[in-house]
């Protein structure tokens, strides 16, 4: 496909993502209040939770219309996450267990034979990542990293949820960075999903409803598939230790604390929100 018809492409598919989403938010999330999906945030409001879904039909239509114009194993990959990711956080949004935090938390409750939805969504990342890297398949050592890396991936977006629009803004440095390294190749896997975000954003800033694990398994699958297919090795590899080093560090310092005492990332993060600390 020529760069000529590549624009058009990517035109195209974002615009469809974007109709439909302009048609389904009022009615979803009328459908999400009628089945009292609600949430307590930090702040004490009570918000609409699982709104992920409202990303999600859009990304997963357009890119269900992508496969069909241009079949292949990677975006056949891509199609079948979204669901599985999508269902597995709202599955977790309206059944897990918020006392169970962490991976040792998780890791915790699985030691006493205890089941958790934080497990669940672990092992089906890890399958999805072994599916994608396989698919991709070089060498082992790079096979191996393909896997930590989606894996990794999908639970960060959910390590930053946990103010409003956070999950969003760090999915988007994340990706811009990704995007800028690998000179925006294959933008077809992202771009529906940016456009769809700047619509939606508005909504979780203003603290009205909020992605949910819905919504972040999502993204973060999104995001690391999107770093095993453009990304060289050794960029894998660095983007693997800052996301192992971020999970490692969550361990045992409060992310919220330390980007509230981090200037720059505190001034993004309050970035359209109502200015107050509740930290």
């Amino acid at each position: 496909m020529n760069h000529y018809w590549t624009i058009i492409f990517l035109f195209l598919s974002s615009s469809i993502a974007v109709i439909i989403f302009l048609i389904i938010k009022n009615r979803l999330l009328s459908f999400i209040m009628r089945k009292n999906l609600f949430s307590i945030n930090y702040s004490g409001r009570q918000v609409v939770n699982c709104a992920g879904l409202l990303i999600f039909l859009p990304i997963f239509l357009v890119s269900l219309l992508v496969f069909l114009i241009q079949p292949n194993l990677s975006q056949l990959i891509f199609v079948l996450m979204i669901p599985l990711l999508t269902f597995t956080g709202l599955f977790d949004d309206i059944l897990g267990d918020s006392s169970t935090k962490g991976l040792l938390g998780h890791a915790s409750a699985l030691r006493k034979g205890e089941f958790s939805t934080g497990f669940l969504k672990a092992l089906l990342a890890g399958v999805l990542g072994l599916l994608l890297a396989w698919a991709n398949y070089k060498n082992l050592l790079i096979m191996i990293i393909d896997i930590f890396l989606f894996s990794l991936s999908v639970n960060t977006i959910n390590l930053l949820d946990l103010r409003p629009s956070r999950a969003i803004k760090g999915f988007g440095l994340l990706l811009i960075i990704i995007a800028t390294i690998a000179h925006f190749i294959k933008l077809h896997f992202i771009l529906p999903t940016i456009i769809v975000l700047l619509l939606y954003i508005r909504g979780e800033l203003d603290e009205v409803y909020m992605l949910g694990d819905t919504g972040a398994n999502l993204l973060g699958g999104i995001l690391g598939f999107y770093g095993v297919m453009v990304l060289h090795p050794i960029a894998k590899g660095i983007l693997l230790i800052l996301l192992f080093s971020m999970h490692l560090l969550s361990e045992f310092v409060s992310i919220s604390k330390l980007i509230e005492r981090t200037p720059w990332l505190y001034r993004l993060d309050m970035l359209g929100r109502e200015r107050k600390r509740s930290y």
